[in-house]
Order: structure tokens, then sequence, then C-alpha cells
């Protein structure tokens, strides 16, 4: 909201009640004394002697508000244009070229079991935006939670979300609260839906692999039609909005959560907000994430609104 400088010399100003600027004639030309003026935090007085001094606290921050908000607004609509525009565009490219040299192209059968395991590994380290999965009770062996890992800083670097959704009958599995607590812990998105009929990994709109079998060691189909895939996703978001938080998911918001929440609506960067609370970037990203999930959107400038809008952000 304030530089720092700014900040101190706003603070100097309520402390002393204005400082004159014939006895302080340097402040005219200070940077911090011009941010205080064009934010209205603080004003020329030019009643007998020139003072500057300091706007109430509450209107300043209720103006600052004000037009902070009014930034996200122009923002969010900036991104919604832009939005519209890039769906005319991949309308255009999408009735002009192909998508594949051949149909096979788009569908692929793998029966190898070290193959389906390695791709499923390749797909999510190559993500961009999204990993989502689908788990069911469908084991080849128990779970073991020492084989859940970090999730990899590049990826965390990126802003990449992973959601996972358990089947209710994955959880009385010896070993699978254990795991889910394990992912929770290294950053995973997760929740309960009562069944499912097939385990799924799906990585941002590009690519799912489906099980043809229980296990989905018996066989899988890598899919990257895009139709397919659309429609794979919609299938994850519908069960994701009726599946129930798990403990530590992000159903309400946290007290770490909500001071996040109010660092990212006055700009701040991860770090920032990282170094501001004493936590790691890593910890920051996590609450960001389920800051998302939380209100259903997939950015920040649309999390500011939605924070706004439901009064979150007070």
């Amino acid at each position: 909201m304030l530089s720092e400088p700014a900040a101190l010399l706003y603070e100097k100003l309520i402390a002393t009640g204005g400082l004159s600027l014939t006895d302080n004639p340097e402040l005219t030309g200070l940077p911090e004394s011009r941010e205080l003026i064009d934010k209205a935090f603080a004003r020329e007085r030019h009643v007998g002697v020139a003072v500057l001094v300091a706007v109430e606290p509450i209107r300043a921050i209720d103006n600052a508000i004000l037009v902070r908000q009014r930034q996200i607004l122009d923002q969010y609509q900036g991104l919604l244009k832009l939005r519209d525009e890039m769906t005319s565009l991949q309308q255009l490219y999408a009735s002009t070229s192909r998508l594949a040299e051949e149909p096979t192209d788009l569908v692929r059968v793998i029966t190898d079991r070290q193959e389906i395991g390695a791709l499923s590994v390749e797909l999510s380290l190559s993500a961009q935006q999204d990993v989502l999965s689908l788990e069911t009770e469908h084991f080849t062996r128990a779970p073991d939670p020492r084989s859940v890992r970090a999730l990899p800083a590049d990826l965390v670097a990126r802003g990449v979300r992973f959601r996972n959704i358990y089947s209710r009958a994955a959880m009385e599995i010896d070993g699978a609260r254990q795991m889910l607590n394990a992912s929770i812990a290294a950053g995973w998105l997760c929740r309960v839906y009562p069944s499912m009929p097939m385990k799924m990994v799906l990585v941002d709109e590009r690519a799912a692999l489906l099980p043809l079998g229980r296990t989905g060691m018996e066989g899988a189909i890598l899919i990257q039609a895009p139709v397919v895939v659309a429609a794979l996703r919609g299938y994850f978001e519908l069960l994701w909005s009726r599946a129930v938080p798990v403990e530590g998911g992000p159903a309400d918001l946290s007290s770490e959560q909500g001071s996040v929440l109010r660092l990212v609506l006055t700009g701040m960067t991860d770090a920032a907000i990282a170094r501001h609370l004493g936590v790691s970037e890593r910890t920051v990203r996590r609450h960001v994430g389920a800051l998302l999930t939380r209100f259903g959107v997939t950015n920040r400038v649309a999390l500011a609104v939605a924070a706004v809008r439901e009064g979150a952000a007070d």
C-alpha cells in the first residue's frame, strides 16, 4: 500500500501532528512526501504556516482499499477480455489445423506395468497448471505412506496445483489414512467421495491416463484428444465440487490462510509474504492454492474479487 519510507514518514506525521514545510523545506522534494500526497495519506495545509499533515488513517486506508478494489476489477475485466480473445483464436486455430496426423495419435493403449508407472510420473512432472487424480480402493499392494514425496520445487514454483479425490472405501484400507495425511503435508489438496468407478490421472487440459482394470496396472489408455480430456476434466470438477474436504484441506479459512489472503490483496509476492509471516515460500504457495480452491477461482485477480465480494477481505 505504501513504500517503507512513505510509511515511516506517515507515522511521523501522525506522531507530530504535522511537519512545517518552512522548517523542513526538504520535505517538498522527497519522493515519500509526493507518494503520501498522491495516495491521499497526507496533504499540504497553507493556513498560516505551510504544514504537511497526515490524513486521518481510517479515511486514508479506506480510500486506498477502494482504489485497490477498482484496480483489481479493471485488471479482472481486462483478463476476461483477453480470455475471450484467446477463445476466439483457439476456435480459429482448431478449425484450420489438424491436431494430429492420425486419430490413433490421440489415444494409446499401454500394457507394460513399468511404462504405465513411469508415464504417470512423467505426466505429473510436465504439468503447467494442474495435476488431478482419482484414487479408488483398488491397489496392487497396501498403501505405503513412505512412498509419498514432497512436490518438486520447480512445479511448486510454477504454481501447479495437485488435487486428489479418494473413494470412501479407500480410507478403510490399512495405511490409507496415513498416506492421505502424508499427501496433504506434501502439498496435495485432498477430498473424499462416496464411490468412483475408476482411477485417473489428468494433467492440465492436454492428457489423461485411464485404467483398463481396477488397479490401473493391468493396462492403461493415454488420451490426448482435447474433447475427451475436457470431458474428463469436467467429470473431475463435478466430483470435486461434491466431495468432502478432509482434515487439513481448505474447507474453511484457517488463521494462516486469512493472513495470506490479506497480504495477497495488498499485491505482495509469495516471497514477500513468506518473509512477512516467517514461513517458507512453499507454505505460502500451498495456502494460496487452498484459497483458490476455497473461492472457486484460478488466479489471484479473481481471488481478490471473490474475497472482496464475499466480505472475506475485511
